[in-house]
């Protein structure tokens, strides 16, 4: 994908190939389309996606001709950015970070600086192509005061431009159509800021939100997969962050089973998980919910006005496993 050898190296080291088997949607990935939500089958991964911004990276970089250094650095930060994503991705991290305070942003520096088993293949590559390290950490994290920062630490960045565009794929028919590279270019190439498109990409993020991610069928397989994981927490170790989805799968069985068992569209079904797992149903969970909305007063004259036109309110609400199914049911039906 890259004629660059400096990405293309990025790009085959063991901590990118892992993330060949992390789902980017987490969870979510293991809904099919029948279950009534009309979500599509696809599963898309982390290292697609990591790929992806990279690719828009480039892009950006290509049309406001950036020297090789600038350019080096903005698609590593895209290469790079999700580097520390644990199994199922968001889904088991907030589990993973209250029991053993570990996070994908905690994992990601870990293993960027070559203090994990993936070894420093990184460190190494960056060494040789005489590439800083620390400067490429802070674009990921957003503390770098690059002109081009922005593209990373913004409301309107790189990372959830492509991750929308891939997110609305899992229900395409439900929202509106999307070309990433469309948006990335006008803002590489226009001298003003283009509000018409980002404003309207901004309002088909609350959309992927509100369709997709916080759905009652996503909220109820992120569910089931953060309860399975507390009740049988003795079972995990910090180490595990680090592996993949088949890793998990093959040491976690019954995690994918409850998958299989809330993809059934039948009550019977479901009453039957209650009786052989009613700890499971009474595991309380937060369910975050998120709005963005535009806020057209403000105009975009500089990067920190992004923050101020770009509104994110984001709350959260406690409510069990049960009340999930009961949704869950409940759009089923309607939806049938």
């Amino acid at each position: 994908m890259f004629a660059d050898p400096f990405l293309a190296e990025l790009a085959h080291t063991k901590p990118l190939q892992r993330l060949k088997n992390i789902g980017f949607l987490g969870a979510l990935d293991y809904i099919r389309a029948s279950n009534g939500a009309g979500f599509h089958r696809r599963r898309h991964n982390r290292y697609d996606h990591s790929l992806g911004v990279a690719e828009l990276a480039l892009l950006y970089a290509d049309i406001r001709a950036l020297n090789r250094y600038d350019t080096r650095i903005l698609a590593a930060a895209g290469i790079l950015h999700d580097i520390g994503h644990g199994p199922l991705s968001h889904t088991l991290e907030p589990v993973f970070n209250a029991n053993f305070g570990i996070n994908h942003h905690k994992a990601g520096t870990a293993i960027l600086e070559g203090k994990t088993p993936l070894g420093s293949e990184i460190q190494e590559i960056m060494r040789a192509y005489k590439i800083d390290l620390d400067e490429v950490v802070a674009m990921v994290d957003g503390t770098h005061t690059g002109q081009h920062a922005f593209l990373f630490g913004s409301p309107i960045n790189l990372d959830t431009i492509e991750g929308i565009s891939r997110s609305r794929l899992f229900a395409a028919k439900a929202t509106r159509p999307f070309n990433p590279k469309r948006l990335v270019a006008l803002i590489a190439a226009e001298a003003e800021w283009p509000a018409k498109a980002a404003d309207e990409f901004w309002r088909l993020k609350d959309s992927v939100y509100n369709l997709i991610i916080h759905h009652p069928s996503g909220l109820l397989f992120d569910g089931l997969a953060q309860a399975y994981m507390s009740l049988e927490i003795a079972q995990f170790r910090p180490s595990n962050f680090l592996w993949n989805e088949e890793q998990l799968r093959g040491r976690q069985p019954g995690l994918f089973s409850i998958f299989a068992w809330a993809r059934s569209s039948k009550r019977r079904a479901l009453h039957r998980l209650s009786e052989k797992n009613p700890k499971i149903f009474e595991h309380a969970v937060k369910a975050p919910v998120r709005h963005f909305s535009v806020n057209e007063s403000t105009s975009v004259c500089t990067a920190s006005d992004l923050s101020k036109r770009y509104i994110q309110t984001k709350l959260s609400r406690s409510i069990s496993i049960a009340e999930l199914v009961g949704k869950n049911v409940m759009t089923k039906a309607a939806t049938a």
